[in-house]
This record gives structure tokens, C-alpha cells and sequence, in this order.
């Protein structure tokens, strides 16, 4: 099961995808942390500090040098299958 909460389209430019997601969750009112999903290409230093600092805890699939660190669940892993015979 997936579940859509926010789309836009954008030019593709290299960081366009991140900078989407930051100007859609600035747009998430409330206190309350909330968690983003994410894959791999959001594994940037500055992708992870924005969503920290906006109360976001990023859940992003992990370069195999992460910019992830020891605050994100250990358990994560770097899967060893090809993307291509990954599922959802």
C-alpha cells in the first residue's frame, strides 16, 4: 500500500526533486515531528539538516556513503540486492 500526500512538477535540474520536498513540507502546519520517506538520491547532508531543522525525521534510503548518522536507526541497511530486483 502507498499513500500520495503532495505532488508538484518541476524542471528537472539535479536538485529539484529535494528542493520540492522542502517547499512541500514547510506546508505540514502543526508541532508535531513528522516523518518523511525518501529514496536514496535525498541522501544529501543538506536534505537531512533542512528536514531537522524543519521537525522532520528523514527515513531516506542510504548511499553506500551516507550522509545518515548515529541519530537515524541503526538498523537501516545498505541492501546488497541490484535496485532492479528490489521490491516495495
Amino acid at each position: 500500500m502507498a499513500m500520495v500526500v503532495d505532488v508538484t512538477f518541476t524542471q528537472a535540474t539535479g536538485t529539484a526533486e529535494r528542493e520540492a520536498a522542502l517547499d512541500m513540507l514547510e506546508g505540514v502546519h502543526g508541532s508535531r515531528r513528522v516523518t518523511l520517506g525518501a529514496d536514496k538520491g535525498y541522501d544529501t547532508q543538506d536534505f537531512i539538516t533542512m528536514c531537522r531543522h524543519m521537525n522532520v525525521t528523514p527515513h531516506v534510503a542510504r548511499r553506500k556513503t551516507s550522509k545518515l548518522d548515529g541519530r537515524t536507526n541503526p538498523s537501516y541497511r545498505i541492501s546488497d540486492k541490484p535496485a532492479d530486483t528490489q521490491t516495495c
